[in-house]
């Protein structure tokens, strides 16, 4: 069934040609026969068309242009002498700033830009045949029309309330503008069209999906696994089963974005096995899987020699059409001893597997909150209002599963049952903060006895040091932030001020902790570096310290 077993990179590694290679050659190893690249704003680094920005002779542009064009054709031979197919992967539509100085028909009049459909879907079938052209080695293109990565969007998103019939309707008609000037050059250079479901909320699926609809069969469609960022506890994605008249893509997050980029042990082998098996009972449109190794918000970083990559090594397995079954045990041990060289016995594989199972539930239950995103992209946030904006705005899970909102929201109406829920959140963070303490021990005591080979222990140590701190400090923020939002909208009184300093005053001291931490593991991946940082704890605790003091005032 699985015709396409894509493997993704879409970060700054892509650009290095040894690690690029290594790519190519892990993705053949393990059985993928498609390779996709990408970049943001990547088809701009790659070609300017003529005569949509003022002729500047910029032999400096032009240059690097060229030498990128040269070096992903040479990519994409290196896969083709190795049997694999090679994609490039964008999102559009962008743009360089002067464009605007010789189109100033774009703009509409209140400071902003109107999107021409007609202007704009030439501008991108032009960019596209100079790419088919500058990169003839390539066997095809994923492309999303974004409305967070662009300045001209089709369609604004609407976070409190749905929108008007009329406006999807509207957004439609260009999404299938841009989509037939794209399949109609990409037909023309016979190359492949794989159009990604990729909306800013879940008001643009539908005039996505709609707007695809009517393209030619060989357009195929790419749609992630679960409705938004994969968060673990999500659904499994309803958009995988409206598409019946095509190749369906089923994107699959090996890279974690929202569980801590593989810095930390996140293991989903089970959850990514089940999702599959779902895939392939519930729809038989649905002939390929991409897998993305990283995440295009950190370069120079991959799952790629994590203990997390534990999941791309099963998803791979899992789509072998030749593969035993076997068990996560089995897979386990396998994985241990073709990526590490390690052989762990029964008796070590058991204790491996309670240690994995233990740490992904304690890192959800610190970063999340009661099935909530705290923040995007397992970062701390930096303000009172970020939080605001994320629980109940851009990430608000009421937008996917209607109803599913009402355990973090405060009714001053209902002053027992607000109350009940603050306990219930209360209760999640002392329980994460009880198993990442235990679980980071055993860990460490695990570890002293296993007779790890080198690579392998000092892995180890570098994801599990850093994962009780990382916990506490998301534990601290949700217990301010929340205790905090429960005094504004229900209660305010001393003893919920109270508790809010010391979670606030807490957090400062993660503050400090994170620096020592980064200073005592230099050699740490610079992806750890970026999840630490204290800037961002100390940002967020002086914003709610401001919150607070307008209580006290």
């Amino acid at each position: 069934m699985w015709e396409t077993r894509a493997l993704e990179l879409n970060n700054q590694e892509l650009w290095n040609w040894h690690q690029a290679c290594q790519f190519v050659d892990y993705a053949c190893a393990h059985n993928f026969n498609t390779v996709v690249i990408g970049q943001t704003d990547l088809l701009g680094k790659l070609v300017t068309p003529a005569g949509y920005t003022p002729a500047q002779h910029n032999d400096r542009i032009s240059v690097h242009q060229r030498g990128c064009c040269v070096y992903l054709n040479r990519l994409a031979q290196y896969c083709k002498a190795r049997g694999l197919r090679f994609y490039l992967q964008a999102k559009e539509i962008g743009f360089p700033a002067d464009l605007l100085l010789q189109q100033p028909q774009l703009f509409d009049g209140h400071g902003g830009l109107r999107f021409d459909a007609d202007f704009w879907s030439q501008y991108l079938a032009d960019k596209l045949a100079l790419v088919c052209k500058q990169i003839p080695a390539i066997d095809g293109l994923l492309l999303a029309i974004s409305n967070t990565d662009s300045l001209v969007p089709i369609a604004a998103p609407d976070w409190k309330a749905n929108v008007a019939q009329q406006k999807k309707s509207a957004s439609t008609a260009l999404y299938r503008c841009c989509f037939n000037a794209a399949a109609q050059v990409m037909k023309r250079h016979h190359k492949q069209l794989v159009l990604r479901l990729f909306p800013a909320s879940i008001d643009g699926v539908e005039p996505v999906l709609d707007a695809i609809a009517g393209l030619p069969a060989d357009v195929a469609v790419s749609i992630k696994l679960t409705p938004e960022r994969f968060w673990p506890e999500f659904p499994n994605n309803p958009a995988l089963l409206a598409v019946s008249d095509r190749e369906v893509w089923v994107e699959v997050d090996a890279a974690g974005e929202e569980v801590c980029w593989g810095n930390l042990p996140f293991i989903r082998a089970d959850e990514i096995q089940g999702r599959l098996l779902w895939c392939q009972a519930s729809n038989p449109a649905i002939k390929g899987v991409l897998c993305k190794a990283s995440w295009e918000g950190i370069d120079n970083h991959s799952v790629i020699g994590t203990l997390s990559e534990f999941n791309l090594f099963c998803c791979a397995r899992f789509l072998k059409s030749d593969a035993l079954s076997e068990s996560t045990s089995q897979l386990l041990k396998r994985w241990l001893m073709e990526c590490w060289q390690w052989q762990a016995d029964e008796q070590q594989l058991q204790i491996l597997k309670v240690l994995f199972e233990q740490a992904h539930q304690v890192i959800y239950s610190a970063i999340y909150a009661r099935h909530h995103v705290f923040h995007r992209h397992s970062l701390l946030p930096e303000s009172y209002g970020q939080v605001v904006w994320s629980l109940y705005g851009q990430l608000n899970r009421n937008h996917w599963l209607p109803g599913s909102a009402d355990d973090i929201v405060f009714d001053n109406q209902d002053a027992a049952g607000a109350s009940r829920k603050l306990s219930l959140i209360a209760a999640e963070k002392d329980i994460a903060w009880q198993g990442a303490e235990n679980v980071q021990r055993q860990a460490f005591e695990f570890a002293q006895n296993a007779d790890f080979p080198p690579a392998l222990a000092q892995r180890w140590q570098t994801e599990w040091q850093g994962l009780f701190l990382y916990c506490r400090a998301f534990i601290h923020a949700q217990k301010a932030f929340f205790t905090l939002h429960y005094a504004r909208e229900v209660e305010n009184n001393w003893s919920l001020r109270e508790v809010c300093q010391a979670n606030i005053q807490a957090l400062y001291g993660t503050a400090h902790e994170m620096e020592d931490f980064c200073g005592k593991w230099s050699d740490i991946p610079p992806a750890m570096h970026v999840m630490f940082d204290a800037g961002r704890a100390r940002a967020l605790a002086g914003s709610l310290s401001k919150e607070l003091a307008k209580l006290t005032g």
